[in-house]
């Protein structure tokens, strides 16, 4: 049923000289295809800047060692790593300069004044903005000091301190943290979002005794340790070597799996690398399948339009126009609605790409090179599929061409 649609839509269109018609379908469907092409180029853009922020924040000296086993049975624990074993690290190996334990509570009340909010509270030794890549906006960072007293001191990250103080500066105030009030000491640079989509800047730190002693009670273990190594070069052999020294601290046996994980920026590139390349296959599978059914569109609208312009192709060539020449002719007319489909495809492919952007589903980022790449891939559309259509208007018998009405 479906084909014989086809087959009436076809022979309908044949038997019109609806050239405008005709036009605004061959626009139509290049379009189509060029809107895929922006997409899939902005998203390509798009997670390469994605990958190498996303380093620059982690940092490239960094290692992320989180505890727990990888595979959570009935007898594994959640947490594996200790304060003890963040220190140990520190005097095995003298190429790291920070080692940064850190454990968190999520979801606590936080208020100041009347305003009240649900947010994680982070516990973290000194120099966080150091440890973990990020810079204080206004304030100071946590000192040794802090740490070593329990002071209550915190810092705020900007959208946290955007819903407890506006616009107010929240300097050397006190909020109040479950049941106990802390000085804010600083404010942290804001940040985008999050590889899993949360709000990174939806945060409050404060020193990891103060977190122990007022709000988890845990004294022995904490969520992960950040280690930064002085050498970018020696990342490998450092992260190799702090895993067996962890196993050996661990006690853990040859073959036993490891009861931590270790994310460094080689593991950060794999995983977006497959994640993207999964996506941008499926999109550009897409994409190829769009440029190729506007392509076949528009070679059969060019054939249809052979068989109507035959008298004015006959008349040309009776006066002087060679074979090329109508060729010519053809193809440039394909190759002005293939830029105009891919100028209108750009267009919308924007809109589009700012839609998605707008709604967390890509990132994707145009630049003038994707401009570009639109031109070269409508100028081979016409090339390819005008090839036909042109060889077909050139090949036509100028005598029956004069004699056709």
């Amino acid at each position: 049923m479906f084909y014989k649609l086809i087959i009436l839509f076809y022979e309908a269109l044949k038997a019109t000289n609806n050239y405008k018609l005709r036009g605004i379908l061959s626009i139509t469907s290049i379009a189509l295809g060029i809107i895929g092409v922006t997409i899939v180029s902005g998203s390509i853009n798009g997670a390469r800047l994605k990958i190498y922020n996303l380093l620059g924040e982690f940092g490239s000296n960094s290692i992320l060692i989180i505890g727990g086993s990888q595979t959570m049975g009935i007898f594994k624990r959640l947490k594996s790593l200790t304060f003890a074993d963040a220190e140990a690290i520190k005097e095995a190996f003298p190429q790291i300069y920070i080692t940064a334990p850190m454990d968190r509570r999520g979801s606590l009340t936080v208020s100041y004044k009347n305003n009240h909010i649900q947010t994680n509270i982070m516990g973290s030794t000194e120099n966080y903005a150091v440890a973990w890549n990020t810079s204080i906006s206004t304030g100071s960072d946590i000192t040794i000091t802090d740490v070593k007293n329990f002071k209550k001191i915190c810092l705020l990250g900007s959208y946290t301190k955007e819903k407890l103080f506006g616009e107010s500066n929240p300097l050397n105030n006190y909020i109040l943290i479950n049941n106990f009030y802390c000085r804010v000491t600083g404010v942290l640079e804001e940040k985008g979002v999050s590889s899993h989509g949360h709000n990174i800047n939806d945060r409050i730190v404060i020193p990891i005794t103060t977190l122990s002693r007022f709000i988890t009670g845990e004294y022995i273990y904490v969520n992960v340790i950040k280690v930064r190594i002085e050498d970018p070069r020696l990342l490998d052999t450092m992260e190799k070597s702090i895993k067996n020294f962890l196993r050996m601290r661990h006690n853990l046996a040859n073959g036993e799996e490891d009861d931590f994980l270790m994310i460094s920026p080689n593991e950060i590139l794999k995983f977006f690398i497959t994640i993207a390349g999964s996506m941008i296959l499926f999109l550009s599978i897409i994409t190829l399948l769009s440029i190729i059914v506007g392509g076949f569109v528009v070679a059969n609208l060019f054939l249809i339009s052979v068989q109507d312009r035959i008298s004015e192709i006959g008349i040309r060539r009776t006066f002087g126009a060679k074979k090329i020449d109508i060729f010519m002719q053809f193809i440039f007319e394909i190759l002005i609605l293939s830029i105009s489909g891919g100028l209108f495809g750009f267009i919308i492919g924007i809109f589009v790409a700012h839609f998605l952007k707008a709604s967390e589903l890509f990132e994707i980022k145009i630049s003038p090179i994707i401009f570009a790449l639109v031109i070269i891939s409508t100028i081979l559309i016409s090339i390819i599929f005008g090839f036909a259509p042109a060889r077909k208007a050139a090949n036509v018998d100028p005598i029956k061409a004069v004699r056709t009405e």
